[in-house]
């Protein structure tokens, strides 16, 4: 039996879900978004973790904007598909404007570039192993990645999947093409019982979703 906690930390000016999953000694961190460095570390001292990663679901400014810090504290290395290390060049960081300017990003030092991670790649974490599934049209490289905890589906879905929404694509580097062809995959591969924890807002089921997301019903 898989012993698997997953802590949802809200944070930055878009209350973007940090994820801290750990099983009471390990931890992963994952999108570690504005402020969640102090969030991360208040968590890991009063549990008594250890960080082992950060995993990052996609490389917007909200779900990356705290990886050098908890990089460092940690001494960590951190996991994304590589389609979006372009966020995370210097020259994309200082030209996103407002956006940026909301993130703090001049006093953000420049991301290691992470590891990549493309689809079919299995990261263990607590024990539990969890596929990833490139789904493209948020941002180029978004990942939702998925472990079965107990026999029950858990799926780590960045901004693909909200309750009731789903991501963005009018944003640089969006497809909305893709977004459509990652929604009718997404609903062809995973299961109805499946729990999505979002980068934003609260958990939902996949078979909640093809019930009462009009984007998902428009591709089934």
């Amino acid at each position: 039996m898989a012993n698997l906690t997953v802590e949802v930390l809200p944070t930055g000016p878009f209350e973007t879900n940090c994820l801290l999953l750990h099983d009471g000694v390990e931890a992963t961190v994952v999108d570690p978004g504005m402020g969640a460095a102090a969030l991360v570390a208040e968590a890991v001292e009063s549990r008594g973790l250890q960080v082992d990663r950060i995993v990052l679901t996609h490389g917007h400014i909200d779900h990356v904007r705290d990886l050098p810090e908890v990089q460092a504290a940690y001494g960590v290395g951190s996991y994304m598909h590589p389609a979006d290390n372009v966020f995370l060049q210097r020259e994309v960081l200082d030209a996103m404007g407002p956006t940026g300017q909301a993130h703090d990003v001049a006093t953000m030092e420049t991301p290691e570039t992470p590891t990549p991670v493309q689809d079919g790649d299995v990261l263990t974490i607590c024990g539990v192993d969890f596929t990833a599934h490139h789904m493209p049209g948020h941002s180029p490289g978004s990942v939702m990645f998925r472990g079965v905890v107990d026999g029950q589906g858990l799926v780590l879905g960045g901004d693909v999947l909200f309750r009731g929404g789903v991501g963005r694509t009018d944003l640089p580097f969006s497809e909305p093409a893709e977004m459509v062809e990652s929604l009718r995959r997404l609903v062809s591969t995973f299961d109805d019982a499946d729990t999505v924890v979002p980068g934003h807002g609260p958990a939902t089921t996949v078979g909640q979703e093809k019930a009462q997301n009009g984007f998902l019903q428009g591709v089934v």
